[in-house]
């Protein structure tokens, strides 16, 4: 080799270390043997359930259905269940302190809700810490928007508190303007950072735009909010039932560390109700999801098979609306219709 390549080579080796040097002050990750990352997990507690199968410690899940189904009923439920131990729709939990961020219901809505006619109310674990905005103070800064001071003003909380399992109801008020937005970003960031760091689980509760609800409901029905759930470990929601308008189903979609159990053939059925001045969903039994969802019915349903073989048989329709008393339009755009609900 000759002199001028060895010091070209030099002068490589010396640029690279210096830069390894400097990034090193930098570097914000941590690299092992994939056999090491094992033996060191091995050391760590197993997390155990918070509720049942669905959510365990140290978990990030969204929960989320249609706008007045119950989503804030069953999730200060879960924060109920979680914060006195007690099982949740009969699925084990584990006791935790919990914080609940409330950015549905107003105060006055909230004892309403967990009060009977005679005024007597439900008494909560000393464990579940409930949030509010407080009114009375500036939402708004010079330097911070107001999504920056939600964001800042929950960090404080669970800071202040200590609590181990977050419910945030709903991460739609955080984030409604843009799911891409810098907030909705530094939100995902924040509870994913304070969920690995602390071993905190964390709830987001989440709205939906309407749905077809003769369909069954899939993970991309989460729509506005499903670029948060690609971060998240779990995510199961509530559907409503064609059984009754206090009815509902509560069906798992994903779960990244644990099989599902309550998938679309095995779908948990409860009932709302006030028991012991206690808002919850009770539960009935299991089924599968086809049960409760609305058939395709309308005014046609009585005459449409027999509109189709008379079709089949070669009737026009004109004559199958002779028939039935209907005009061939009539017949025309209930066949149509049948026909696009099949094809779906």
């Amino acid at each position: 080799m000759n002199k001028n390549a060895s010091n070209l080579i030099d002068l490589f080796e010396s640029q690279f270390n210096e830069t390894i040097s400097i990034n090193k002050n930098y570097n914000i990750l941590m690299d092992l043997l994939a056999n090491e990352w094992i033996i060191k997990a091995k050391k760590l507690p197993d997390p155990k359930p918070i509720f049942g199968t669905i959510f365990h410690e140290g978990e990030v899940a969204i929960l989320f259905s249609n706008t007045g189904k119950g989503k804030s009923i069953l999730g200060v439920q879960i924060a109920e269940g979680i914060a006195s131990g007690r099982k949740i729709l009969n699925l084990d939990t584990t006791q935790h302190k919990v914080i609940y961020f409330d950015f549905e219901l107003s105060t006055k809505a909230f004892q309403r809700r967990y009060t009977n006619s005679d005024g007597f109310s439900y008494l909560f674990s000393d464990n579940f810490i409930r949030v509010e905005i407080d009114r009375n103070k500036e939402l708004e800064s010079e330097d911070k928007t107001f999504e920056e001071l939600i964001i800042s003003s929950v960090k404080f909380q669970i800071e202040k508190t200590l609590a181990e399992v977050i419910i945030i109801d709903n991460i739609t008020f955080l984030s409604a303007t843009n799911e891409k937005s810098k907030e909705a970003l530094a939100l995902m960031k924040l509870i994913l950072d304070l969920s690995r760091k602390r071993n905190l689980a964390i709830l987001l509760i989440a709205h939906t735009p309407k749905r077809d609800i003769y369909k069954p409901i899939q993970l991309e029905d989460l729509a506005g909010s499903k670029a948060l759930s690609n971060f998240t470990d779990v995510c199961f929601c509530i559907g409503e039932s064609i059984k009754g308008t206090n009815i509902r189903y509560i069906k798992q979609l994903k779960n990244r560390n644990y099989p599902i159990d309550f998938h679309e053939m095995n779908v948990m059925e409860c009932e709302i109700v006030k028991e012991n001045n206690f808002l919850q969903f009770k539960l009935i039994g299991f089924n599968t999801e086809e049960e409760h969802l609305r058939k395709f019915k309308n005014e046609f349903d009585d005459q449409i098979e027999e509109i189709n073989q008379l079709k089949n048989e070669g009737k026009s329709n004109v004559e199958i609306g002779k028939m039935f008393g209907i005009s061939e339009a009539a017949v025309r755009r209930r066949i149509v219709k049948y026909q696009k609900r099949i094809q779906e």
